[in-house]
Parts: C-alpha cells; structure tokens; sequence
C-alpha cells in the first residue's frame, strides 16, 4: 500500500473506513449492482458530501433526466444545489433516427466517450458521478472495443484531476468483467429477498488497486436520509483495557449453583423451554449490573418492550431518567426488518459509545431466523464472543428447546463455543408443575452439579433446595409418589 495515496470521504462515514479512509483521490471507480440496490443514491450521497464542503461536482446522466434525479433526492430530503447535472443522450437525435437497422459503429461510441470526457473537462469539477455505464456497453461490439474505450475514458478523466464514480446496472447479457478491469475500485452492490420481511442489501470492495480495504461482504440500509453501512466486524481490530468487572446476580444461592460471578468478557448461554424463566434469570443479571453503576444492552427479539417492562425493568428506575442517565438499553428487534451486520452494529453501539458491561440476546432462535440463510451461526456468534471478550464485556444468551441439549442442531450447537451453561426445565409433583434449574458448564471453574427448584416471586428470583430425583430424557424429573 503507498501511504501517499490521497483518500477522498464518500460521505458515509462506515463505507469510508471500509475504504480505509474513502476512495483514492484522481481515480475512476466503480460501483455496480443491480436496479434497485442503490447505486444512484450512493453517487448522490457523495456528491451532496463533497458540495458540502465547497468543491466542484457534476453529475453526467445518461439513462435518467434531471426532473428524476431532483425527485430521487427529494424523497430523501436532500438538496442538490451545488451540484450540476448534465444530461447526456447516448446517440445524438438525428443519429438515433437515422440508424434503425444497423449496428452501431465505432465512431459512435468514441463520440461518446469524448463528449463525457469534454462535458467534465468544461465543468471543472473534481468530484463526478456517471450515470450509467450500461448505456456505454449498448454501443459497443463487442467487449474489446468497450473495454478500449473504457480505458481512453480512464486516461483522460484521470488527466483532468477528477476523482470518478461510475454506475452500472449489470443488466447485460452474460457477466464480463471487461469494466472491472480498466477501472481502479470497484464496489459491488447486492440486494437478497427473503421469504419473508425487508430485503437484504450487502456490499463488497472486489478491488481498490494501490490502496487497502476491508474485504467481506458488509449489510448495509438505504433510509429515508441515508445510507448506513455496517462493517462486518473483526473482533481483533477491537479491545478495551480498562478494569475488567465481573457480574454477580445477588442471589446468594444462584451465584453459588453457577460457581460464583460471571467472569468479565465471559459468555453464558441459557437454555430451556419457553416460559420457564429463562428471560427472567437474565433480567436478574442486568438489574444486578445497573445497581452496581454499570451500562447493560438487552437486545429483546421476542418480547414487546412494555411486557418486559412490566417485569423487572421498572425496579431498574429508568422511566424517569434521561437518556444519558439511563444505564438500562433495552432494544426491541425485529427480525423480519434486520439484517445481521446491522444488529451487530447496534451492539457495538451499545458497547463502545455507551460503555456497557453486559449484553443480553433475548433470543438465540429468533435470531437464527435472521442469519438462517447464511448457515453460519457458529462463525458470527463466535466472532461477536471474541469481540465482546476484547471489550470485558460478559454476554448472555437465551436459547428456548423443549428436550435435553443436542448439539447437533440450532441453537444448542451454540453452547460447544460459549463457556458457561445454565439450564432451565419443569417437573412434575403431585400433579402440579415446578421449575429447576442446574449448571451445566463453567469454563473457567467449578460449579454444582445438584438440580435445585426455581421459583419466580414477586419479590424476584428464589433458588430452592436440592431436587434430589433423576431426571428423565426430555428433562422432566417424575416425582410422583
């Protein structure tokens, strides 16, 4: 990599340090992806950033007029003022009338090339945008006699000082790669539908020649006034060094059943069927780590925000508080609406720009359902683990199943890589149904191995005495006399 190549802001500060600074000052680059994924919103979006601070820009269509750009910016609110737009036909009107049958011809094409070219060394502007480089191909035989022209295209916007943003729809027949080439960066955009919910929009640097990037796939979101890109995280580039704080729930006998505190930047994953508690247990945790003075993100996919409310977050009295006093920050995520990236963004928030000791998931399969597509449970979680330990903060995963850990399958597969276990179930006695809960792995110590009654009262969480009956398979001790 040189260090000193020039870097230029996009105005998006997340793709920015993706780029690892922004795109290389004088250079073409190339953003294509199919209709609908954003590539005029982007181009938009860094010519608006560049006007901001005073430079020149010009954006050259050739596909859409002004009338629908200004309407393109305005549903956004933004103002174009600033920024000239050029409107270029592919084929002057008389030649477009007069070529019916006939392919076009060479001259066609280098005329323009050479009227984009003359239109940005007329304007002066040192930011452009080119809109887009589909309507280049159709007058092109073949690839080759495109893939010159690009070139000359290059050479002589590189010539002029400008730093270029091309578009391209990839509507052509058959992928070539022959544009990928004779430019310096390309950014490629794709936009996944689901069965159901928000598509899924992602981005990815195939190449910034001269200059570093992240590689990988990063979600990314097109709002009403903005496009957010989410960094796919890489645990590694992450790390605070401050006095690591362990997290005890303040139930005597819960802290002794799981071998005492929850060790900083460790994972917990909770497991058990629904209703029995879990969510309950968790919450016993932040309302521990909020007495005590610490930030806690409690990240709900099930939940509504005020059923939960009407638990135990209101002994945490943060109705009344302000926002920056608050040290309790529960999210409610939907995950029909939610990309992946875009959810472990909103924990590294909650992590570095509010400073929090403990992140809860509330829960694991729900979450499966955002990710399911990628198959790679495993590999983020583990990830997101290892970033959470870099940081001291302690995590806390809820997991429902019906039966007995199994491994195998989603979401149990997730407690091979956490490192304690605790388990929740019912049992039956005398026709009337109990909760237990036990310990069934703590990494970094030892914990009881005895089955103890749970009780859930309103004056909070209440481990009993010792069961002392085997449990059957599905994890229902009989105690029926």
């Amino acid at each position: 990599m040189n260090p000193d190549i020039e870097r230029v802001p996009t105005g998006i500060p997340e793709l920015d340090a993706i780029l690892r600074g922004g795109l290389i000052r004088q250079r073409v680059h190339l953003i294509e992806g199919r209709p609908g994924t954003g590539k005029t919103t982007l181009g938009l979006r860094y010519l608006i950033h560049a006007a901001s601070l005073d430079q020149r820009c010009l954006y050259v269509t050739l596909s859409e007029s002004r009338e629908e750009l200004l309407a393109t910016a305005n549903s956004h609110g933004w103002s174009l003022d600033g920024i000239a737009i050029e409107e270029i036909m592919p084929l002057p009107p008389d030649t477009a009338s007069a070529q019916t049958i006939l392919l076009p011809t060479d001259t066609e094409l280098s005329a323009l090339v050479s009227r984009i070219a003359d239109t940005i060394g007329a304007s002066g502007a040192v930011h452009v945008v080119i809109d887009s480089m589909v309507e280049v191909r159709l007058l092109a035989r073949d690839s080759a006699h495109y893939r010159r022209q690009i070139i000359d295209l290059r050479q002589r916007l590189s010539a002029l000082g400008a730093t270029v943003m091309m578009l391209d729809d990839l509507t052509a027949d058959g992928r070539e790669y022959e544009l990928q080439s004779a430019v310096h960066g390309v950014v490629t955009l794709e936009q996944l539908e689901r069965s159901f919910g928000a598509a899924r929009r992602r981005m990815r640097v195939v190449k910034l020649r001269g200059g570093d990037f992240q590689s990988g796939w990063h979600d990314y979101a097109i709002k009403k006034s903005e496009i957010l890109v989410f960094p796919s995280l890489i645990a590694q580039e992450h790390r605070r060094d401050d006095d690591a704080l362990d997290i005890a729930s303040n139930v005597a006998n819960l802290d002794r059943l799981v071998g005492g505190a929850l060790t900083a930047g460790s994972s917990t994953m909770i497991v058990g069927p629904s209703g029995v508690g879990k969510s309950t247990v968790a919450l016993q945790y932040a309302l521990s780590a909020v007495q005590s003075g610490c930030h806690v993100g409690y990240f709900s996919f099930d939940e509504s925000e005020s059923t939960l409310r009407s638990r135990m977050v209101e002994h945490m009295h943060q109705d009344s508080a302000s926002d920056e006093q608050r040290r309790f920050h529960l999210r409610r995520i939907n995950p029909s609406r939610i990309s992946p990236g875009e959810f472990i963004w909103n924990v590294r928030r909650i992590v570095e720009d509010r400073g929090a000791r403990l992140i809860i998931i509330d829960c694991i399969n729900s979450y499966l359902d955002v990710i399911r597509e990628e198959k790679s449970l495993l590999l983020q979680m583990n990830e997101l683990f290892s970033y959470l330990s870099n940081m001291n903060v302690t995590s806390i995963i809820i997991g429902a199943h019906s039966a007995r850990l199994d491994t195998s399958k989603e979401p149990d597969a997730l407690s091979i890589i956490t490192d304690n276990i605790v388990s929740l179930r019912y049992y039956e006695h005398d026709n009337v149904v109990y909760k237990a809960i036990c310990a069934l792995k703590r990494r970094d110590g030892r914990h009881e191995h005895d089955v103890r009654e749970l009780r859930l009262t309103d004056a909070g969480i209440e481990i009993g005495e010792r069961i002392g009956v085997p449990v059957d398979e599905v994890g229902v001790a009989n105690l029926e006399t």
